[in-house]
Formats: C-alpha cells, sequence, structure tokens
C-alpha cells in the first residue's frame, strides 16, 4: 500500500507500510527502545540476524547531534554489537532512518519537531557552499498504536523540504 503525499521536482514524500518494528526486534534479539527515539539500520526490514544490519554513513554523527540536545536516543544493540556503516559514495546524502515509537510520541510530544530540526541544521551544514541539487535520503518509522501498525515516511530531496516532514509524520498515523 503507497500513498504518496506529495511530489515536486525537488521533494518526493512516499507514506508506506513497514513491517511490524516490534515483532522485527524481538526475532533480531535486539533491545527494545521504549520511549526513546531509535536509530535502525538501513536495511533493518530485511535483516535476518543482528550481524546482517547495516547503518548509514551519517549515523554515528546524527547520533552525537541528538544527544547534544539532550533528547533520548536508544540504541538497538550493545555499543559493541553495533552494525558496520555503508560508506557513501554519491554526493546524496544518506541519512539514518529515525524510530518513533507510540510511546515515544505520546510521552514526547515536541520529539518529533525537535529531532527534525536537528536534522535539518546538519543538512544544511552539510550543503553551505557546495553546489545545488545535492539530494537529502532519509526514511522515518512511525508506530501508530491505534490503528496497530507502522508506517515509513520516505524523504527524498532538497534540504529546504525537510521543513514538511514534521507534518508528514502527524499525517501518516493520523
Amino acid at each position: 500500500l503507497n500513498e504518496l503525499v506529495e511530489r515536486s521536482c525537488e521533494v518526493s514524500i512516499t507514506i508506506t507500510d513497514y513491517v511490524d518494528v516490534t515483532a522485527k526486534i524481538a526475532e533480531l534479539g535486539c533491545l527494545p527502545p521504549g520511549s526513546d527515539l531509535t536509530l535502525l539500520p538501513l536495511n533493518f526490514d530485511s535483516a535476518s540476524s543482528i550481524g546482517d544490519l547495516r547503518h548509514a554513513s551519517e549515523t554515528s554523527t546524527i547520533r552525537k547531534l541528538l544527544v547534544q540536545e539532550h533528547l533520548p536516543i536508544r540504541d538497538l544493540v550493545e555499543r559493541g554489537q553495533r552494525p558496520p556503516y555503508i560508506k557513501n559514495k554519491s554526493s546524496d546524502l544518506i541519512l539514518p532512518t529515525l524510530y518513533f515509537s507510540a510511546l515515544s510520541l505520546s510521552q514526547n510530544p515536541l520529539l518529533v519537531s525537535i529531532a527534525m530540526n536537528v536534522i535539518s541544521n546538519y543538512v544544511y551544514d552539510c550543503f553551505r557552499g557546495r553546489d545545488a541539487g545535492r539530494t537529502v535520503k532519509l526514511h522515518i518509522v512511525a508506530e501508530d498504536a491505534k490503528k496497530g501498525r507502522f508506517r515509513q515516511i520516505a524523504y527524498e530531496g532538497t534540504e529546504e523540504g525537510l521543513s514538511t516532514l514534521a507534518d508528514a509524520i502527524r499525517e501518516a498515523i493520523k
């Protein structure tokens, strides 16, 4: 089930159903996120074991920036088991997948806005002084407890379009 929310020459936001994150965490033997923001590996939905998981190359930087803003971050695995990073060899900026559990969204309604502000500032700094036309790729997974499903918001576009993501997340879980 795909639902295209917005498409222009600069921004594409697509909302789709996603795997049951809670079940996948249990299947892989990962740590539950509780009410914290979690950075999911890029291949979380298709991995068959913890050893198969791979993070975006920007994950470590994004984690540090979110922690600096005092946002509660939870890793899916112990520090020594963290997945390796995929090296990005294109001019696109591929960011880690952000996961907002229903508990995190209900206990901290500002979490999405603050996290998106941190990401937007980082992207702006990365693109400052660079050629136009660079693309940001970001996936966000949000749990919709009322409907018992998980939704993925896939973003591809310019840094200016990131400001629309908080609304897309709210739309995905309503």
